[in-house]
């Protein structure tokens, strides 16, 4: 675990006491105790310091708010990241927009997509998808499910960025789902990653001369329909294409994500090139 996951904004608490099942992961599978301190997030993004004050009978802990986490490979000898706390560098802000898969593959999206540090998730239904959420029910099992994928990877990546999924949307609702999570067509970059080679310009190009928050758009199995692709220009999405081989959905995702991730961060060194 490189940090914990704490539920809900917990932004100027001090003292938190939380629940059994947190508490018996700590102290029965990690083997900590009282006075042992492990950096946390909350669902906020809010960083913390937290010390266990207090095992029994519920346990206790303090936090102090931080401006960073601690460095990923300062492990202490049961596995937890030590105290040395680092500031964190300006986030980029990245939303996935990933039509659904079949089967499994999107828990492995997700996962990955939390790594990498998306901070927002919107999965969608669109016509060529296979997997199909048909009810109000099934569509809440599968979301609690996803949430829960998140705080996993987000203790095990130790990310800084709160990453949040969404239940489910349409292409009907898609702009004002984007838009409301503070990626509007007007102030965000965003980028369809099409199997047909229909992209006006290069990644390189796309990101040139933008900080704009990105959203990164991959289809399914099927592709997008001619209708869905013309729908989605209307939101502002600019074709974006990988030259190759056709990729599954789910390393899709990923090959986008690394590829965009890495063209804004390094953005500063490719430009002196140009």
């Amino acid at each position: 675990m490189r940090q914990l996951v704490l539920p809900g904004d917990k932004g100027g608490e001090k003292r938190l006491t939380l629940d059994g099942r947190t508490s018996r992961y700590l102290l029965r599978v990690l083997k900590m105790g009282k006075g042992d301190a492990f950096p946390a997030i909350d669902e906020a993004g809010h960083a913390f310091l937290c010390t266990i004050a207090s095992t029994g009978p519920e346990l206790v802990i303090s936090l102090v708010a931080t401006a960073g986490l601690a460095e990923p490979d300062a492990l202490t000898a049961n596995g937890i990241v030590s105290a040395s706390l680092q500031p964190p560098s300006a986030p980029l802000r990245l939303a996935l927009v990933q039509a659904l898969p079949k089967g499994p593959k999107l828990d492995l999206i997700v996962r990955q997509a939390v790594e990498a540090g998306v901070e927002a998730i919107f999965p969608i239904q669109t016509r060529h998808c296979v997997a199909r959420e048909l009810n109000e029910r099934d569509r809440s099992d599968k979301l609690e499910r996803r949430r829960t994928i998140v705080r996993e990877a987000l203790q095990q990546s130790g990310s800084t960025t709160a990453t949040k999924i969404f239940p489910t949307t349409t292409i009907a609702d898609l702009d004002l789902r984007l838009s409301a999570e503070g990626f509007p067509a007007d102030g965000s970059l965003r980028l369809i990653f099409h199997e047909l080679p229909l992209a006006t310009l290069s990644l390189h190009e796309y990101c040139a001369g933008t900080t704009l928050p990105t959203v990164i758009l991959i289809g399914p199995e099927g592709g997008f329909a001619p209708d869905e692709t013309e729908a989605f220009l209307a939101m502002g999405f600019k074709v974006a294409h990988i030259e190759g081989t056709i990729l599954r959905t789910e390393t899709a995702a990923l090959f986008a994500l690394a590829a965009v991730k890495t063209i804004l961060m390094e953005k500063a060194a490719w430009t002196l090139l140009r």
